[in-house]
């Protein structure tokens, strides 16, 4: 195994697809499989009611040319857990960066916010950190995509160099 890890090392520094997919691959898992642990965990966590002070589609980055520039959801909501008031600005686990023609992806996200009918939000805050808190957590379609990250370029790179 350590002697397949070592050719792996190498093929990479060589440039060589194998080595640079292996990389790649096993780099996909260990991030996605943090990631999806990390969105099983905010499925769990407790939730209050919140003020939605603003919320909207902003710029992302300083890129002057308007073909060029990339935007992403904002908002800033106020919530109270055992009488210490909070504010949080995160909207999701998932931080989607779009183009100006992908900006349709983020009023998707926004519209996920959801709102109760006294005015106020749904916040998700971690019950040991309060200061930690999330508009909206992964969904089961989230889990999938974020699911998909982890097997898709392990298994292809397995079926790629070892089913021959």
């Amino acid at each position: 195994m350590i002697e397949y890890i070592k050719e792996m090392w190498d093929l990479a520094r060589e440039a060589k697809a194998q080595g640079l997919i292996f990389w790649a691959a096993h780099y996909c898992f260990f991030l996605g499989t943090y990631s999806f642990l990390y969105q099983l965990r905010t499925r769990r966590w407790s939730t209050t009611k919140g003020e939605l002070i603003e919320a909207g589609i902003g710029k992302f980055g300083s890129e002057n040319r308007n073909s060029e520039q990339k935007f992403t959801a904002n908002a800033l909501y106020q919530y109270t857990v055992s009488n210490v008031s909070y504010q949080g600005s995160r909207i999701s686990p998932w931080i989607i960066v779009a183009s100006q023609n992908a900006r349709v992806v983020l009023k998707k996200q926004m519209s996920h916010i959801e709102k109760l009918p006294n005015g106020k939000v749904k916040v998700f805050y971690n019950p040991k950190k309060p200061n930690k808190s999330f508009l909206i957590v992964a969904g089961k379609f989230g889990l999938f995509i974020t699911f998909l990250i982890i097997i898709i370029p392990i298994g292809s790179y397995y079926f790629k160099y070892h089913l021959k």
